[in-house]
């Protein structure tokens, strides 16, 4: 049990109090289940991913979504704790889908020869000039969500590799990825139908 202050005196509440108190909108209960838990939900989250980058992300997450969800707690035979590892658990292994998914895209993306992202462009009498194409680009890229269009320009115009976007801009090597996949995937459905004009 974890002692919270209320008031004058001291209290001892049990994890389904806690869960009583987050539905309450009691920020102080949040922090107690996260005391409580957050060393155990560390090792369950790294021991999926391996990977330390990500662990402070995914153990936000879990705790957002017991403080926006808590009043669909139920208590049953695993209790907070069996809940708790269960979304850590379940959300770590979301984050390794979308690395997968995310390299799966990036390796197709790089072997796609006829991606206007990645296709040397061969200008022509019939084909744009290069200052047309860089204007169309550049207006392509602010049509784009802003944390998706920073991105794009430090990797691809100022050539930053995503551990320093990440060091940088002070988020997690993930996110880098994630915005960096989503706007090359909205880069390509734009450009996609004008393939055959550049």
């Amino acid at each position: 049990m974890t002692n919270v202050i209320d008031g004058t005196k001291r209290i001892e509440r049990s994890d389904d109090q806690l869960m009583e108190a987050v539905v309450n909108r009691e920020s102080e209960a949040l922090e107690c289940i996260y005391t409580r838990y957050e060393s155990l939900l560390r090792k369950v989250i790294l021991g999926v991913l391996r990977d330390e980058s990500e662990v402070d992300d995914i153990l936000h997450e879990v705790l957002l979504q017991v403080w926006e969800q808590g009043d669909r707690y139920n208590p049953n035979d695993l209790g907070l704790r069996g809940l708790l590892v269960t979304l850590a658990r379940r959300r770590a292994l979301d984050r390794l889908r979308r690395r997968a998914a995310y390299r799966r895209a990036t390796e197709n993306l790089k072997s796609d020869v006829d991606n206007p992202l990645i296709k040397e462009i061969i200008i022509g009498s019939n084909l744009l000039e290069n200052s047309d194409l860089s204007a169309l680009l550049t207006r392509v890229i602010q049509l784009l969500p802003e944390a998706q269009k920073e991105v794009i320009n430090l990797a691809f115009f100022k050539g930053m590799s995503q551990r320093e976007i990440a060091t940088q801009r002070n988020i997690s090597l993930g996110t880098v990825k994630t915005r960096l996949h989503l706007a090359q995937l909205k880069l390509h459905k734009f450009l996609l139908p004008l393939q055959n004009k550049i």
